[in-house]
């Protein structure tokens, strides 16, 4: 019953003989590939304290550009892998929660979140989701890893506004390359990789 079940997938897919499970097989490897460049980007972190935010913004580009050649299944299957070895190896946690808490999960939802309209609400809904996700990540640094929200632990409130302008500077930064970046993946790359994996 097994053997007839996936006779009848390689027919639908129109596919020969063989190249279904090696299809499959080459996915997973490209999903581990990703997974521990991911991981060893994800130490570069702790080199500068600007690291903590530039990496999970790569991260997140590169899952989308992922995304869309080997579709949302095998993206979400290298967000969790990095989230979990990251949050076992990597000891620089204020990036590792950037991206499990919002860089790293976004990509997945984009498409979803770009549907909604007037345009106003789509963008009042994303920063809505970026601000309390920031929020959420700041907070878990001070309360459950002690890490300084800023450095001495001093700070005022034109600090704070400063660091919320920076911040929403960078999701609109982040914005604009998973969209220009995608353009440009899709011209230049994806074909290529494509054609590896038929």
């Amino acid at each position: 019953m097994f053997g007839a079940a996936v006779q009848g997938i390689k027919q639908l897919y129109i596919l020969p003989k063989g190249v279904f499970f090696l299809k499959a097989s080459l996915k997973a490897a490209a999903c581990g590939l990703v997974t521990a460049a991911s991981v060893v980007l994800m130490f570069l972190g702790g080199v500068l304290y600007i690291f903590s935010y530039a990496v999970p913004v790569v991260l997140g580009v590169l899952l989308y550009m992922f995304k869309k050649t080997f579709k949302t299944q095998c993206a979400a299957a290298v967000y969790v892998s990095t989230c979990v070895l990251s949050l076992l190896f990597v000891p620089e946690k204020e990036c590792v929660l950037m991206y499990i808490l919002f860089f790293g999960y976004y990509p997945l939802f984009k498409e979803k979140l770009d549907k909604i309209r007037p345009a106003f609400l789509k963008w009042l809904v994303k920063l809505a989701v970026f601000n309390i996700s920031i929020f959420i990540i700041e907070l878990l640094c001070v309360v459950i890893f002690n890490i300084e929200f800023f450095d001495g632990g001093v700070f005022s409130s034109s600090m704070l506004a400063i660091f919320a302008v920076c911040m929403n500077i960078l999701f609109l930064t982040y914005e604009f390359l998973l969209k220009y970046y995608l353009i440009l993946y899709e011209k230049k790359l994806e074909k290529k990789i494509k054609s590896i994996f038929r």
